[in-house]
């Protein structure tokens, strides 16, 4: 008599935040405490602007986000300035 045991675990879980109500699907334990993680993240920093930053910070990522090649060059820009108080 053969006896088949099932896997244990998961195959996916959502994360749905109380605060704000977005949902996020995990398909390992590892990337859900990941989306758990940012997402906590994103709200602390959104917490702490003030509302004319948000508007700023939110149009600016939009711009960033749409285009990966103008985040790369800004990167780029940004390592490659000198130091506060360092000519040019």
């Amino acid at each position: 008599m053969s006896t088949t045991i099932p896997a244990c675990g998961w195959n996916q879980a959502v994360f749905r935040c109380g605060r704000c109500g977005a949902e996020h699907t995990a398909t390992t334990e590892a990337d859900y405490l990941k989306a758990i993680g940012v997402h906590g993240d994103a709200h602390a920093v959104w917490d702490r602007l003030n509302a004319t930053e948000r508007s700023g910070y939110a149009s600016i990522l939009r711009t960033i986000l749409a285009a990966p090649e103008l985040a790369a060059e800004l990167l780029a820009l940004v390592d490659r300035q000198p130091a506060e108080g360092e000519g040019r």
